[in-house]
Formats: C-alpha cells, sequence, structure tokens
C-alpha cells in the first residue's frame, strides 16, 4: 500500500551509485519538498546486511544533497533503522533536506502520524491473519479441494 502522502516518486541511479549497488529515491510530502531514500540493494544474498563502506557513501550523499539544495552541508536530517525495525533486510536510509527548524518538528509529526496508522492497522488486523491462517482455516482449505 502507497503512502498519500508521498508525492512526485522518482528513482534514480546517480554517478557513484550503480557500482555500489545502490538506488536513490526521491519524493515530496506536504511542506518537505527535498526528501530522498538512499537504498543499497546488492544481488548477492550473502552480502552482509550494513556496508559500512555503503554507509559511509550515503553519509557524504547526505551532506551533498543538503548543499546542493540548501548550499549547506549539514541542513538535512538522517533517519537509519536498525535490521530489527525495518521492512527491508537491505541499508536504507533516509534523507530529509530542511531549510528552517519548524520543518524538523514537522517531519517529525507526519512520522508519528505513518508509523501511528501503520501501527494501529497492523494490530487491528493480526487477528484477521490469525483467524485466515489458524487450524479451522487449512482444514476448511483442504475440504474446499
Amino acid at each position: 500500500m502507497r503512502n498519500p502522502l508521498v508525492r512526485n516518486r522518482r528513482i534514480a541511479s546517480p554517478p557513484g551509485y550503480a557500482e555500489r549497488e545502490c538506488r536513490l529515491v526521491s519524493y515530496a510530502m506536504p511542506g518537505l519538498r527535498h526528501c530522498f531514500v538512499l537504498c543499497h540493494e546488492p544481488t548477492d544474498p550473502a552480502h552482509p546486511a550494513i556496508d559500512y563502506s555503503v554507509m559511509d557513501f550515503f553519509m557524504g550523499e547526505a551532506h551533498a544533497l543538503s548543499r546542493g539544495i540548501t548550499g549547506n552541508p549539514h541542513s538535512f536530517v538522517v533517519i537509519h533503522s536498525g535490521g530489527l525495525v525495518r521492512k527491508r533486510p537491505n541499508l536504507h536510509m533516509h534523507v530529509f533536506v530542511i531549510r528552517r527548524r519548524w520543518q524538523k518538528a514537522w517531519l517529525y509529526l507526519l512520522l508519528a502520524g505513518i508509523h501511528s496508522v501503520s501501527a494501529l492497522r497492523r494490530a487491528l488486523l493480526r487477528p484477521l491473519r490469525r483467524a485466515r491462517t489458524g487450524p479451522a482455516a487449512i482444514g476448511d482449505r483442504a475440504d474446499a479441494r
């Protein structure tokens, strides 16, 4: 399910990305015009989940994106989630380039809303999923054949 707040989503592989098996996703959200996800998507399944050379590359890119947009290499917020709390196993880093302090507060409000709705949705749907995959539901599927 796509987030209705995300607009103008684009995927690119600027110089330096392809050789590291990375992609740059850019998008906008209300009040935040410059949002990015820097994704590392190695083709080798044995590749470690966190590659520190890629993480260093991503931090350099966050500074470069900020410098290119605001003229200040330090005008951004980075969010990197650890392996146990992220949806995808690969390394990805969210970069939000902000010009004003209120945008930082707005970013946190948006993220709190998005993640609260997602958590509530999952909590409400969990009993329904269990009911469908429980022993009675499996027997019903076998009877339907």
